[in-house]
């Protein structure tokens, strides 16, 4: 199976951090974040990766090599502008030729790959964005009101659950066709194009551990974690 990683942010999140490193490479525990993916993902039947690199790419190439390290063979395709989240994928328009696994460098996951793609193969679908369950606590009383603004509820500091959009997604190769050649292209453009479309875009919700590291206080919670535990074993924050 094959995957890409969208390698190319600043991580502007993360700085002072990123000024030396670039993102991918943050340490969690004994290992880069993206090492850490590619074994996991490697032991789930990936076995090519696309790496979308502009940022201290040379860092990046100078690691990982061309994967036979690390039992994968890695493919670097540079961003020579800044193209978005969905916009460097272009380049791959001819050369997929089945679903496409694609994800944020800044994820921590154990998310059964296998499970998701066969559920976009179930569907049928076009564009599978993989949705993590979220609850927020509101620390403010909520109040609902009718169209003729008399309230119709109150709510004390209520939990409200939310589905989140998780950085992961399964693409089929028609859906590359409708990234621009030039410009700059998120995959929430990619999305709304896919509907507008009436192609099949569906969500995979899943409940497995799922950690964004893109934010400086996400990333030091993340290594407290691992400290906390007298170790540097990365399993330990996957449960």
């Amino acid at each position: 199976m094959e995957a890409s990683i969208l390698c190319g942010g600043e991580g502007t999140r993360l700085r002072p951090l990123t000024y030396v490193v670039p993102k991918p490479l943050l340490p969690i525990g004994s290992k880069p974040i993206l090492e850490v993916m590619i074994n996991r993902m490697r032991e789930q039947g990936f076995h090519r990766f696309y790496l979308m690199v502009n940022y201290k790419s040379d860092m990046i190439r100078s690691y990982f090599g061309d994967g036979s390290n690390f039992g994968v063979s890695i493919e670097y395709l540079e961003e020579q502008t800044r193209r978005g989240t969905a916009g460097p994928l272009s380049v791959l328009k001819d050369r997929v030729k089945s679903n496409l696994l694609v994800m944020n460098s800044d994820l921590l996951t154990d998310l059964r790959f296998k499970n998701l793609i066969q559920s976009h193969q179930k569907w049928g679908a076009d564009l599978t964005v993989a949705l993590k369950k979220f609850n927020r606590k509101i620390a403010y009383g909520v109040v609902d009101i009718g169209e003729d603004s008399r309230v119709t509820r109150l709510r004390e500091k209520p939990d409200l659950d939310f589905l989140i959009n998780s950085g992961i997604y399964v693409l089929s190769p028609n859906v590359l066709s409708l990234i621009p050649d030039e410009d700059e292209f998120q995959m929430t453009d990619l999305i709304e194009k896919a509907l507008e479309n009436n192609q099949g875009v569906f969500g995979y919700i899943f409940t497995e551990t799922w950690i964004d590291i893109g934010r400086l206080d996400d990333y030091m919670k993340t290594m407290g974690d691992l400290e906390d535990g007298g170790n540097n074993d990365t399993d330990r924050i996957f449960v």
